[in-house]
């Protein structure tokens, strides 16, 4: 400081009154300032700023508006465009590379709780939040107790649309005599929701698909805890129909209604009825090599039409008196019934067999629960489970040869230029089980989870093969070792316990079940299996948490399950005209070593998902299939083997988001080494797949948004005897473009490349498809052009491989679809 200067000083302090001196110093010198306590109060301020993602726990919440960039008109597009969610092709949704299995809508479950219906349906601008809750439990107090791993997403509406009849009504025609019409009603209330879809259209697109099935019968996860098996619903006669994802022609009628009732502050009534009819019609032709010694080739074209009518129904009733007690009643209905007609034509160097097949599936199954949840103390909790199945399914065949089919074990008679034989098949099922588990909180860092149950199942198979002569009599193949009456029972007693303990960030559960097994099989009048055998079943999941948003998970268990009464049916019946099959009366339990390694890491701030998981299985027992073969006649007969088999898989998937882009690489790979009896020779096979997809996307709001990406597929197939390359390469484009305010236009374009690196047989195809779509702002009216398969491509190019032949197929689609669409908005 100068001499002679007056300096003007202000001291302030938050919370304090403000003091201001003058000084004007000669000398050096110290002054000191006290500050007092302010007795003024600011006006009230509001500082408001809503997070785009909240994380808390198991629970992802995002506020959707945050992320709509203006073309979205569905739950799917919105979904798209949040981080760590991924929706694909067919509507399964992701997040952080964990399979959604549980839908709901303001807490209510969405009809089946499938995704599909939802994210095709709910309209996007009723959609205010999304909560992604990892390891959902239905019943509150199991949480952190019962073993879920499911994720579930709750979609939260609008403040407008809690209790407002909402939706969109749809219509539509177009060339060559295409319509659609689809209206889709929603009311939610506090106490009530009530969902209407409808879909009927002959343009392809269907509302309830193999996928949708799968759910419905529990998922993939009740196939791999052997409740259920791949092969019964892959193979059901209902299945077939549903199965089939290419067509040249394809009309559905869909309706679909679903309610949730409050009908009490105890009980709540949910319930949905599904019901579908269809026609389909495809074709297909096949370039067949078969890898044995005569190394015949095929060529084979096969053209179906088929019908299927089904419904699926379910109640449900919740009680729920107080906090302590959950009592829930479930019942689950299916029926269905088809008609269906082929034309199978099969050409070999040697032969050519003309097939006419028609097919009458019915099937009728019930399946009801019972659960009770009793929290008696915060240590003790318990759940009763009560199960019952029954199930009828029926097929009746019809097949019309031009030549007799395996003439050296099928008896036909000589008459006329064609041969028919008729088939009569009928499979019963009676299941109930009864389980019992216990939760004791030893103490917050110690738990034990005691199981005991007990399972009975019966079923019954009859198969009858015989040829319809012209003059209306039967010939019996029965004394040709054809024709089956099998019954399988089987009692399934189990005992264990699962032990859970946490130390720091980990999280260790290891535990056993003994089950014992007795089990008998008849044929007609005699018994012809009485066996009784044991299994110890051990289990571990380790859980190490490094953060709240980054896990890793390691799942052991070795599983076992039994085969279906079909398989038991020792004496042979035709599967298709080069097909026959013979079950064995001496089957047993199939065992597995199932592992799995998984990490998820996201971070928000960064703009980083990472996922990974790793499985690997192990078959110690197994059901399989030995094959004789001769020229193209295959009859195969299951057998209960300990030959290797090997499964090692790999998904990973990383993103970053960058300012308004996105970039994704997602890969995985499916190794496979077993070995398998043909023609009495055991033969080795390595089976290898691989693939991985690149892309990059934009989330602009006033720019078009674009997504690219390059898909690559490899498979591989060794044997002792030769090895199958194939490469498919797929880059795609998809854009979404909002202009002049009250336009969408979308276009996606996909470059389809298919290589057979062995005869460098090539196949290239280009799929596109657009459309167009007017809304004036604030209007309830839209209009839309939209154009399917826009190049008009006539078939796609597949292949597929198996321990006998390698089959490069033609699969012929819908022709150019273009209609005019009018919707209104409620």
């Amino acid at each position: 400081m100068e001499q002679g200067v007056k300096y003007q000083i202000e001291i302030t302090h938050m919370g304090f009154s403000k003091q201001t001196d003058t000084l004007q110093l000669a000398t050096n010198q110290e002054k000191n300032y006290t500050l007092e306590k302010s007795t003024e109060s600011l006006e009230q301020v509001i500082i408001k700023q809503e997070m785009a993602v909240i994380v808390k726990e198991d629970t992802i919440t995002y506020r959707t508006d945050q992320f709509k960039t203006g073309e979205e008109r569905k739950l799917r597009e919105v979904l798209k465009k949040l981080p760590g969610v991924e929706v694909d092709r067919e509507g399964n949704v992701t997040v952080n590379g964990k399979k959604v299995t549980k839908l709901m809508v303001e807490g209510k479950t969405f009809f089946t709780g499938d995704t599909k219906l939802a994210v095709n349906n709910i309209p996007a601008d009723a959609v205010d939040e999304v909560e992604a809750l990892d390891n959902y439990s239905e019943v509150s107090f199991l949480k952190g107790l019962s073993d879920s791993d499911q994720m579930a997403l709750n979609i939260k509406l609008k403040d407008g649309k809690k209790e407002f009849v909402f939706g969109d009504i749809e219509v539509g025609g177009g060339i060559k005599e295409r319509f659609l019409f689809h209206p889709t009603l929603f009311y939610y209330s506090p106490k009530t929701a009530v969902n209407v879809i409808g879909d009927v259209n002959n343009i392809g697109k269907k509302s309830f698909t193999m996928q949708d099935y799968i759910n419905f019968e529990g998922g993939y996860a009740a196939m791999m805890d052997g409740s259920t098996s791949f092969g019964s619903i892959y193979n059901s006669d209902f299945a077939q129909f549903l199965n089939q994802e290419d067509f040249t022609y394809q009309k559905n009628d869909f309706g679909a209604g679903s309610i949730s009732q409050q009908l009490s502050n105890a009980l709540r009534l949910e319930a949905f009825s599904i019901v579908n009819k269809g026609k389909t019609d495809t074709r297909t032709t096949n370039n067949i090599t078969y890898l044995t010694d005569a190394a015949v080739d095929e060529n084979r074209e096969t053209q179906t039409h088929n019908k299927v009518f089904f419904t699926l129904n379910k109640l449900k009733l919740r009680y729920q008196p107080n906090s302590d007690n959950d009592l829930a009643y479930e019942a689950f209905i299916k029926t269905s019934n088809g008609d269906a007609s082929q034309n199978l034509n099969s050409f070999t160097a040697e032969d050519t067999t003309l097939t006419q097949i028609n097919e009458q599936p019915k099937n009728v199954s019930v399946n009801q629960e019972v659960r009770y949840n009793k929290q008696f103390s915060y240590e003790h909790t318990s759940t009763l489970i009560a199960n019952y199945t029954y199930s009828d399914q029926q097929n009746d065949n019809n097949w019309l040869f031009n030549q007799p089919v395996f003439s050296n074990l099928i008896p036909f008679q000589e008459e006329g230029d064609f041969f028919n034989l008729l088939q009569n098949n009928a499979t019963k099922k009676h299941q109930a089980t009864l389980d019992l588990k216990h939760y004791w909180v030893l103490n917050n860092f110690n738990h034990i989870y005691p199981r005991v149950g007990l399972t009975y199942l019966n079923q019954s198979f009859a198969s009858v093969d015989r040829q319809q002569l012209q003059d209306g009599r039967f010939n019996s193949f029965q004394a040709n070792g054809f024709n089956n009456d099998t019954r399988f029972r089987l009692t399934d007693m189990y005992a264990g316990f699962q032990y859970k303990v946490k130390a720091g960030d980990f999280i260790f559960k290891p535990g056993v079940m003994y089950h014992s097994y007795v089990w008998n099989v008849n044929q007609f009048t005699d018994e012809i299996a009485n066996k009784q055998k044991s299994a110890w079943l051990p289990e571990l999941n380790i859980e190490y948490e490094l953060s709240s948003a980054e896990k890793i998970e390691l799942d052991y268990g070795l599983k076992t399950s039994f085969s279906n009464v079909q398989q038991y049916a020792n004496r042979l019946r035709l599967v298709s005209f080069n097909q026959l099959y013979r079950g064995n009366e001496n089957l047993e339990n199939q065992l597995y070593h199932s592992a799995s390694l998984r990490y998820h890491q996201f971070n928000m701030y960064k703009g980083i998902f990472l996922n990974a998981n790793l499985s690997y299985t192990k078959r110690e027992k197994s059901i399989r299939n030995i094959t004789q073969i001769e020229g193209i006649d295959q009859v195969n007969t299951s057998i209960y083997t300990s030959l290797p088999e090997n499964n090692y898989s790999f998904m990973g998937s990383f993103a970053k988001q960058i300012s308004k882009y996105k970039f994704t690489l997602r890969g995985n790979l499916s190794l496979a080494d077993y070995s398998r009896l043909v023609n009495d020779e055991v033969n080795d096979y390595q089976s290898n797949n691989y693939g991985y997809t690149l892309k990059a996307e934009t989330r602009f709001k006033n720019w078009p948004n674009l997504e690219i990406g390059w898909e690559q597929r490899l498979s591989s197939f060794k044997s002792n005897r030769l090895e199958n390359k194939f490469t498919q390469i797929n880059p795609y484009a998809v854009l979404d473009w909002d202009f002049l305010n009250d336009f969408i236009f979308s276009a996606d374009y996909t470059y389809n490349y298919y290589e057979n690196l062995n005869t460098n047989q090539i196949n290239r195809f280009d799929i596109g498809n657009l459309s167009l779509y007017y809304n004036k702002e604030d209007s309830p009216w839209g209009f839309e052009i939209d154009v399917d398969n826009l190049f008009d491509v006539h078939y796609k190019n597949e292949n597929s491989f198996n321990q006998f032949l390698v089959s490069d197929t033609n699969i012929f689609i819908q022709p150019r679809t273009i209609l005019f669409k009018l919707s209104y908005k409620l």
